[in-house]
């Protein structure tokens, strides 16, 4: 019995468990964008951070996304570290999808989403 506890607590240990999603925001579609404040760190002058892109309805097969950012508050510049799509909404489901896209700096556009995450991401560090 002692064994058997000792294995299913290892088992619960070994998934990764993550904070909760807290929404920012949302545009006309019925996409909402969330932030898990737990994932924020630190490092170099940058932040880095995951945001979840939750979809009303499937985007190229898939109903979320998430995609690691690292952001430099300084500039107000981010780049965009890795991108996981799932099959299901908050990402769940399969994970359908996973890329790295290209090395390079972009600046959000004013009033964008892109722009509102950025600036909640750096607000919530200072």
């Amino acid at each position: 019995m002692k064994k058997l506890l000792i294995f299913l607590f290892s088992l619960l240990i070994s998934f990764n468990s993550y904070g909760e999603w807290k929404k920012i925001a949302s545009n006309d579609n019925g996409t909402f964008f969330y932030l898990d404040e737990d994932t924020f760190k630190q490092n170099g002058g940058y932040v880095y951070s995951w945001i979840l892109t939750d979809y009303l309805k499937p985007v190229m097969g898939d109903l979320s996304t998430e995609l690691y950012v690292q952001s430099d508050c300084s500039t107000g510049r981010e780049k965009h570290l890795a991108f996981n799509s799932y099959s299901k909404s908050m990402g769940r489901g399969t994970r359908t999808k996973t890329f790295t896209p290209p090395d390079q700096w972009v600046y959000p556009s004013p009033g964008s989403v892109n722009e509102i995450l950025s600036n909640y991401i750096c607000d919530y560090i200072d």
